[in-house]
């Protein structure tokens, strides 16, 4: 496996099923973006160590992909914690997929035309924004608050501040139109919207 990931461009590290081999020090200071486990046949043994995964370590909240032999599928207690399998023999193209595809979804990054922040995904360029591939509808002033602190990560912005950053002009409402579109926003994206804080007495931020 080890020699499979490395040809695919990964950088890998190899341990046991009961975590031998691993300096757990190292792992913690260099995380990897994803966890493979190969059980192969031996199913049970492989679910018992991505429950010690879960449970405890650096590698806690690190996504688990299972390669388990056709035969064994039956078997596996999705219940577990790992976030997605393979079968095995294994296709390289089909575990990169699959590897890039949970890097993707846990993963957290900006550019110059898409931010990601967990499973929100604020397409500048497309001028869209999408929860966990749901697309979410915004109006054009709920769009450009949300791209502007996503921008911002983790800065703080008075109200007034946002009326002029965020949408280029005293907006005819006052300071009191930003607290209804966060509302607004905050409500079409459901528990994710808490990312959006209100600092008191200040305004607001979009948690960093």
């Amino acid at each position: 496996m080890a020699t499979l990931l490395s040809e695919l461009g990964c950088r890998a590290t190899l341990g046991r099923f009961d975590l031998g081999g691993l300096d757990l020090d190292e792992v913690a200071a260099r995380p990897p973006n994803v966890v493979v486990v190969e059980a192969g046949d031996d199913v049970s043994r492989a679910q018992k160590t991505i429950k010690r995964l879960r449970d405890e370590g650096p590698l806690v909240e690190v996504p688990i992909l299972i390669a388990v032999a056709v035969a064994r599928l039956p078997s596996l207690d999705f219940s577990i914690g790992f976030d997605d399998f393979v079968l095995m023999p294994i296709v390289p193209a089909e575990l990169y997929g699959r590897m890039r595809q949970l890097d993707w979804k846990t993963a957290t990054f900006g550019s110059d035309e898409i931010l990601k922040i967990d499973d929100l995904v604020i397409d500048i360029a497309g001028y869209e924004v999408r929860l966990a591939g749901r697309r979410i509808e915004l109006t054009h002033q709920e769009f450009e608050l949300l791209r502007f602190l996503g921008q911002h990560r983790g800065r703080v912005f008075t109200r007034e501040a946002l009326l002029e950053r965020a949408w280029g002009y005293r907006y005819a409402g006052g300071t009191r139109t930003v607290d209804i579109h966060v509302r607004r926003v905050r409500a079409k994206l459901g528990e994710t919207g808490a990312l959006i804080e209100t600092v008191r007495n200040v305004g607001y931020k979009l948690r960093g």
